[in-house]
């Protein structure tokens, strides 16, 4: 049996908002968010574009950091193609 890769990012798309969210995995060789410490973290962003906001984090596990990004209070914004102007 093949077992998943430890730290595989996870794509998804916000259910109430349709942003779409990362939750990726930095270690102390990643840290180049300002943030302290390695763990999960969640960012919104459009494919293929770096993050527009910086990274939410870190947390214990992926599913810690989902869970944050989907009950949050403010939930990530719609990326469209107006907020970056094309």
């Amino acid at each position: 049996m093949v077992q998943a890769p430890r730290y595989e990012p996870l794509f998804d798309i916000h259910p109430l908002t349709g942003a779409s969210i990362e939750v990726f995995y930095a270690d102390r060789a990643l840290e180049t968010f300002g943030r302290v410490g390695a763990g999960w973290f969640w960012c919104s962003r459009r494919r293929g574009f770096s993050a527009a906001e910086p990274a939410t984090g870190p947390f214990p596990t992926s599913y810690a950091a989902y869970r944050h990004v989907v009950k949050s209070p403010t939930p990530p914004f719609q990326i469209t193609r107006e907020a970056f102007g094309t």
